[in-house]
């Protein structure tokens, strides 16, 4: 299949997919991407360099099987509001060693608090089972696999998970086999972490595990009747909520639209980050025949890097394909005046 000519107004990175709606029909996935680099006076200067993201990029590209995710894919049609996510690690101002450390962030009326320690393992105290003081650390990763979470497969019949993170520590079905291993190194400062019967919420702020809920309850029903009346299309109560990859706290009410406040603290090496958005917007349109067609473009992922001072934004648009698809001459993308 040809790809239509792109008209671009703006040096940021443009792409076309072709892709399939919910009633078969063909259209063109339009991804806008821009990176921005954050100074220390918190002003964003444009970089360039952004691309388009095909699939979820693990934290340790040589073991994704046995990896979380830092980058979502961009491939999906929609999504309904803005994604943000943070892929980075907890560290304080000069790289000091601690044994524990809250991380803060905050964007329009997002805010996250997670607590970050070093390592810590499980002994066996006289309540119980336990976590050791934990170690001096400069800096931990802000994965999944770091917070609580994990899978008990000692009982095939009843298997036991945490399935808002099944790659993290601490679920056991016997606390006693949890003896020497590995405990949580991320939790919330309001409920701590004391001992592995406790009913923890995993605190993580990068992406969230297709198979994971809450993302699972939105792939709707897979069965015998989706197999032969549907398949390969997505089932007919499929929910663009699936498409959201950030945890469920870091999911904008409405889309964000370009000015929101940042704030990050102890998530990068100079201690505190504050920035805004740019306030850019992008008209997509279509020319098919003689008239031009303007079609909705929404900022619906923020991905934040501290550690590298990046900051890179996606904004989405669908374009039909007409019959026959050489009727579509042309899709413009140009940059429109900053509210």
């Amino acid at each position: 299949m040809d790809i239509p000519p792109v008209k671009q107004g703006t040096r940021a990175h443009v792409d076309l997919l072709p892709q399939v709606g919910m009633d078969g029909g063909q259209l063109w996935l339009v991804l806008i991407k821009e990176r921005y680099y954050i100074q220390p006076d918190g002003r964003l200067a444009r970089i360039g360099g952004a691309e388009t993201v095909k699939t979820d990029q693990s934290w340790n590209p040589d073991e994704p099987e046995t990896s979380t995710w830092s980058l979502p894919s961009d491939v999906c049609l929609r999504k309904v509001s803005t994604d943000v996510i943070i892929a980075g690690s907890a560290m304080a101002p000069g790289r000091r060693l601690v044994r524990e450390l809250d991380v803060m962030f905050r964007i329009g009326t997002i805010e996250r608090i997670l607590r970050v320690t070093g390592t810590r393992v499980w002994f066996r105290g006289a309540g119980g089972m336990a976590l050791t003081p934990p170690e001096p650390f400069e800096e931990v990763s802000l994965r999944w696999e770091y917070a609580w979470g994990g899978v008990d497969d000692s009982d095939p019949a009843q298997r036991l998970e945490e399935p808002r993170n099944p790659a993290g520590r601490g679920v056991a079905r016997d606390p006693s086999t949890l003896l020497h291993k590995l405990g949580p190194q991320i939790e919330d400062p309001r409920d701590p972490i004391t001992g592995p019967r406790g009913r923890y919420a995993p605190m993580g702020v990068s992406v969230v595990g297709r198979g994971w809920m809450p993302r699972r309850q939105y792939t709707g029903t897979v069965d015998e009747r989706w197999m032969k009346e549907r398949m390969p299309l997505p089932p007919a109560d499929f929910d663009d909520r699936f498409n959201q990859a950030a945890p469920p706290e870091q999911i904008t009410r409405e889309p964000m639209r370009g000015g929101e406040r940042v704030q990050l603290l102890n998530l990068n090496a100079d201690g505190a980050l504050q920035f805004e958005l740019p306030r850019i917007h992008f008209f997509v349109g279509a020319r098919v025949g003689a008239g031009m067609t303007e079609f909705r473009s929404m900022l619906d992922t923020v991905v934040i890097q501290p550690n590298d001072r990046q900051l890179d934004l996606t904004w989405r648009a669908t374009v039909p394909m007409p019959r026959p698809a050489s009727r579509l001459e042309f899709v413009q993308v140009h940059e429109k005046e900053m509210l």
